[in-house]
């Protein structure tokens, strides 16, 4: 009898162990869907994973409660639910299914609109996962407030994971952790006009970003304390903090924006951090994102677009630039969402070797996250829900009570749990440009060394692993993201297409100068579609190379001129108020509208002028008429053959420039005959006169010469 006692209550004893893991009742459900307006937040979880060698150790939660809604609660305590969770499109929030615990608490007896309380617990590992050996897998806790009559308020998820390598068919999850270093534009191409030519930004936020402390420079910290990363970096982060470093000048917004010089020490500390990691033995896994991180997805939509794009894809990163060189340059489309056009646009681009990173929901269920897309055979897939983890601080979500950071570990470690079942191949996670990560986060992805061995559920490997499988072509490419960020303006290509042609044509004329060819496309990085300030500083950017480029034009001219003789000179003048001396070819031609009344001579280049000089250019031209005044045209160009297009004023600009001073005009005029022309006419006169004479000499010889002969017989 005694035995079938003990194994009755044994029996009851599993039953509610197995119950324990059951969803909740439909009647709690519907209570908790008349939801009234109180936030719960959840501050802290500790430890982050729990001790698997006994059940017996405790766990410590702790958050903040607050009403608010407009009405004073009365009697709030606190509840939990325990819940499996076996994919990780489930994760989901807290929703009230689930196993309540006996882990009531009271939290507040009355609590008055917009008023907080504070709550914590601290329950043994048996209290929360209710059995002595707890079945293996993912975890949700709800953290609920309920009010004296039992009515849902509000609830807050988080997550724990007990031994996930023992689920069955488990594997250890391998995770390509990218780690973007990714910045603010805000080079202009603008020197101070003095010895120093110490670079003018655009404002001072560019380089406050490399402040110690700050984000730029927390990221390389936090990457470097990591086991594993893969850098991702765009090269004019680098080379832009590089320029600073023997100081800068922005406006002063608080002095009516006039130019005020700065010191270069945080980018500088910042530089020698970085070029520190980054050069190291331990950073092998370096990948620079193409220069300047050019918007993919904006300038695949239109013509100039696309040419911008293949010029910026040309650009190469200077040696302090990051990145040693090696790796295939990666082209990284906004928030990783791609469609047919971009992907097209960046086949145009004929970049050998180019890696393009794309995000999608269902990489997990693919052969491989290195795939082969329409137009795009080299594509690492990254994979969302790992990637969505890291918070992107220009997207804010919606204000919470919660420690963002403790929320955000905790799902790491969920998710690389779930990861085990869902597929054996090497999952790269990338976080947003802008991304700050969370010291708790940070925590949660080294988690791994405080975790035995044998329980250890995921580890960090290299992206170059990944890039050298073989390519797998997914069944569905629609499963990747679709662009949802709204594309920058054609107006802010148009702009910046005009500065690219400007600043093109400016430098190739200049001799013995390096420029910064980025200069152009800063305007159209990938990160002003997320932060204000994009039009502004594309305007300065604009201003600043239409102002440049007009550095190098003809001089006044005096028409009209006048020519004596059939050959003469007509003189222009060229200026160069550039800093460095200039090689420019100058073609003339006659524009009159009638037969040519000049010949003008083919050879007109190259002519060299030092800096802040003039030089007159004497065109060679020959008088083929007389008294008809002619205009003749003089144009600047870049190149010797100027047949091509290659005119010093561009010819495909969207917006004309007010003034083109690259073309002048001078009318000359043939006013009177030569000495020599006149010589000639003088004695082909006289000529004429001796031959009628000649002529009635003879005729009257000619006349008298039979007379003479009759008298003579």
């Amino acid at each position: 009898m005694t035995s079938r006692v003990l194994r009755a209550l044994s029996a009851f004893a599993l039953f509610v162990g197995a119950a324990s893991l059951l969803p909740g009742n439909a009647s709690a459900a519907a209570a908790r869907s008349a939801a009234q307006p109180v936030e719960v937040g959840i501050s802290q979880v500790s430890p982050q994973v729990p001790d698997f060698s006994t059940i017996g150790s405790k766990m410590n939660f702790s958050g903040v409660v607050k009403n608010t809604g407009s009405t004073t609660l009365k009697n709030l305590h606190l509840q939990v639910w325990r819940s499996m969770v076996t994919n990780r499109s489930a994760l989901g929030s807290a929703d009230g299914q689930g196993f309540e615990l006996d882990l009531g608490k009271k939290v507040s007896d009355k609590l008055a609109p917009n008023a907080s309380a504070t709550w914590t617990l601290s329950p043994t590992e048996l209290q929360l996962f209710g059995l002595q050996t707890p079945y293996a897998g993912v975890y949700a806790f709800d953290f609920d407030v309920m009010d004296e009559d039992g009515h849902f308020l509000g609830g807050q998820r988080t997550f724990l994971v007990w031994k996930p390598k023992e689920m069955s068919g488990a594997q250890q999850a391998r995770v390509a952790l990218m780690w973007p270093v990714v910045g603010q534009p805000g080079l202009t191409g603008q020197k101070m006009p003095n010895s120093s030519e110490a670079p003018i930004l655009a404002d001072q936020s560019t380089a406050q970003q490399y402040a110690q402390g700050g984000r730029l420079s927390k990221v390389l910290q936090a990457g470097a304390g990591l086991p594993l990363v893969n850098w991702l970096v765009d090269p004019d982060v680098l080379a832009t903090a590089n320029q600073l470093v023997n100081g800068y000048f922005a406006p002063d917004p608080k002095n009516n924006d006039k130019l005020t010089g700065y010191s270069g020490n945080d980018p500088g500390s910042f530089y020698n951090q970085a070029s520190g990691i980054l050069t190291s033995a331990q950073a092998q896994n370096c990948w620079s994102l193409l220069y300047g991180d050019p918007d993919v997805n904006t300038l695949s939509r239109t013509a100039a677009g696309r040419n911008l794009l293949t010029s910026a894809t040309g650009i190469q990163a200077p040696a302090t630039g990051g990145c040693r060189p090696g790796n295939p340059a990666v082209a990284w489309p906004s928030d990783g969402q791609a469609d047919a056009t971009t992907l097209a646009a960046l086949a145009g681009t004929k970049v050998s070797n180019m890696v393009t990173l794309l995000g999608s929901n269902a990489v997990s269920t693919w052969p491989s996250a290195h795939a082969s897309l329409p137009n795009s055979p080299n594509t690492v897939v990254y994979d969302n829900y790992l990637s969505n983890i890291f918070t992107d601080p220009a997207k804010p979500a919606a204000p919470s009570l919660s420690n963002a950071g403790v929320l955000a570990g905790q799902e790491w470690l969920a998710q690389t749990a779930l990861a085990n079942t869902e597929g054996s191949h090497i999952l790269v996670v990338t976080p947003p440009r802008d991304f700050d990560p969370p010291q708790e986060l940070l925590s949660a992805i080294k988690a791994m060394s405080t975790v035995p061995t044998k329980d250890q559920w995921f580890g960090l490997d290299s992206l170059s692993q990944v890039v050298g499988n073989t390519p797998a072509t997914p069944q569905k490419a629609s499963a990747l993201s679709r662009i949802t960020t709204a594309n920058q303006t054609d107006a802010a290509v148009n702009s910046a297409s005009d500065s690219q042609q400007l600043y093109h044509a400016l430098h190739a004329v200049i001799t013995d100068q390096q420029y910064d060819t980025a200069v152009p496309f800063r305007p159209i990085a990938t990160w002003w579609r997320d932060h204000p300030g994009g039009p502004a500083y594309g305007k300065t950017v604009y201003d600043t190379v239409v102002t440049d480029h007009g550095l190098v034009s003809f001089g006044t001219q005096t028409p009209p001129l006048t020519m004596s003789g059939k050959s003469g000179t007509v003189p222009v003048t060229i200026k160069n108020d550039t800093d460095a001396p200039i090689t420019i070819y100058l073609r003339a031609q006659d524009t009159g509208a009638h037969t040519m009344e000049l010949k003008v001579a083919e050879d007109q280049g190259p002519h060299s002028i030092n800096k802040g000089q003039s030089a007159t250019v004497r065109i060679p031209v020959q008088a083929l008429g007389n008294g008809q005044p002619v205009t003749l045209q003089a144009t600047l160009y870049t190149c010797k053959d100027t047949t091509e297009n290659c005119t010093y004023y561009p010819a495909n600009l969207s917006t004309p420039l007010k003034a083109n001073t690259s073309v002048t005009y001078v009318t000359v005029k043939v006013s009177r005959i030569g000495i020599i022309a006149l010589g000639l006419m003088i004695g082909s006169g006289f000529l004429l006169i001796l031959l009628i004479g000649l002529r009635v000499y003879r005729a009257k010889r000619t006349h008298h010469a039979p007379a003479q002969d009759t008298m003579a017989s």
